[in-house]
């Protein structure tokens, strides 16, 4: 009876612990997680925020939950943080910018221009000639005349 009771304490403990995790000081943890997952760390490191480990990740972190609790929203923090680390800390470009659009979607055109060029080339060298290919000599019915005896000859031998 006394390990269900000690085992009861720790798991209200616990219980109470994430609780006051996800309060921790009145900010919302969803939009916290929300909003780490589309920043980039700006050490270098190439990672999301949400994966990142590092100081700086941690003091971005920090940063983003005082906002927080501050009570900025989520599109005034996204402005913070640009105008801190510049453009290159969002993990998306925004929608808003048509030069951002346009760099994202420039490569996949460029991709389908060389495909369409690459088949039209093949199209055009390799494919037209398999189906255009003439006989080099045309055979008329005088040639054909001089070479039907030669041919019969040619059987009966064999055969």
């Amino acid at each position: 009876m006394k390990r269900v009771k000690i085992f009861l304490i720790i798991i209200t403990i616990i219980i109470n612990g994430q609780l006051a995790f996800a309060i921790d000081n009145g900010f919302d943890y969803a939009l916290f997680k929300k909003i780490e997952a589309n920043l980039m760390c700006t050490d270098g490191c190439g990672m999301y925020l949400k994966a990142c480990s590092n100081n700086t990740a941690e003091e971005m972190r920090k940063l983003i939950k005082k906002l927080l609790i501050e009570g900025k929203s989520e599109k005034d923090i996204y402005a913070y943080m640009i105008n801190i680390y510049g453009e290159e800390v969002m993990a998306a470009p925004p929608v808003s910018s048509s030069f951002n659009i346009l760099a994202w979607v420039t490569p996949f055109l460029g991709l389908l221009a060389g495909a369409l060029i690459i088949y039209i080339a093949l199209d055009k060298w390799v494919f037209n000639k398999r189906a255009k290919k003439e006989p080099d000599i045309e055979i008329d019915e005088i040639t054909k005349a001089e070479f039907d005896p030669l041919l019969d000859e040619e059987i009966k031998k064999h055969f």
